[in-house]
């Protein structure tokens, strides 16, 4: 046998060993990368939504940018996930009797700190803190003046999320207080604080939307309710926050 065909029969088997080892580090380097990675603690979701406040006599309502942080915790005694959220929005107020007014500054924000109350961890309950800020300073439609309002509120939320990871609250209102700054539209009128006592809140986050190839795009679709009953009255007019609903709805996507 010629030499160099010798050479090429002696290293086959070489050859032969060296492909396989290859392709068994391509395959198991693929099937590395195809295992879902792990969750991170902290994650960031961005959107747009539409936010809509009403009370007997008028009605607040318009677009708002959204952004919510998210950290779950797996240190013992902790909260199990930590959520704040903010929004920023331009309204329009409409009344029958004090008309109308447009671009109406919105800045809202709330925070959680929720506890697994069962092993399985897809039930948590904890606290939310929320704020609401808008300012009706100018002159509506019909000559009226406005004034800013300021809102905080504290829930007792009972949470629930599945492993498909939509999420369902509840919240039933411990406190709230509204803050009405009369004197900016009438210096003779007084500035009025209000205790709120009364409240519920229904909120649904769904589960990430999936593309047609099966992945997510992170985009998840979400609804807030709320609805809070008459306040006290304070002042010699007893002057009171009527009962009031908030309906919040907007898309987000995370990273």
């Amino acid at each position: 046998m010629h030499f160099i065909q010798l050479c090429a029969f002696a290293l086959r088997p070489l050859a032969w060993i060296t492909t396989c080892l290859a392709l068994q580090t391509t395959l198991g380097a693929h099937a590395q990368s195809t295992e879902p990675a792990p969750e991170p603690p902290t994650t960031w979701a961005a959107g747009l939504g539409w936010w809509r406040y009403s009370e007997p006599v008028m009605k607040l309502e318009g677009p708002q940018l959204t952004l919510r942080a998210q950290h779950t915790s797996q240190q013992a005694g902790w909260p199990k996930l930590l959520e704040a959220d903010i929004g920023v929005g331009s309204l329009r107020y409409s009344s029958h009797g004090s008309g109308s007014l447009s671009q109406v500054p919105l800045v809202r924000g709330q925070a959680s700190a929720l506890w697994d109350i069962e092993p399985s961890g897809q039930w948590r309950a904890g606290l939310q803190l929320e704020a609401t800020w808008t300012d009706l300073r100018g002159t509506t439609s019909t000559g009226h003046s406005g004034y800013e309002r300021f809102n905080s509120k504290a829930w007792a939320v009972l949470q629930y999320e599945p492993p498909s990871t939509s999420r369902t609250e509840l919240g039933l209102l411990l406190r709230g207080r509204q803050q009405s700054y009369l004197s900016q539209a009438n210096p003779t009128l007084p500035d009025i604080t209000n205790a709120q006592k009364r409240g519920v809140f229904l909120a649904y986050r769904h589960s990430p939307l999936a593309g047609p190839s099966g992945g997510g795009y992170g985009l998840r679709p979400w609804i807030r309710y709320t609805s809070v009953s008459n306040s006290d009255q304070v002042g010699v007019e007893g002057w009171y926050e009527p009962r009031n609903r908030t309906l919040q709805i907007g898309l987000e996507s995370s990273w």
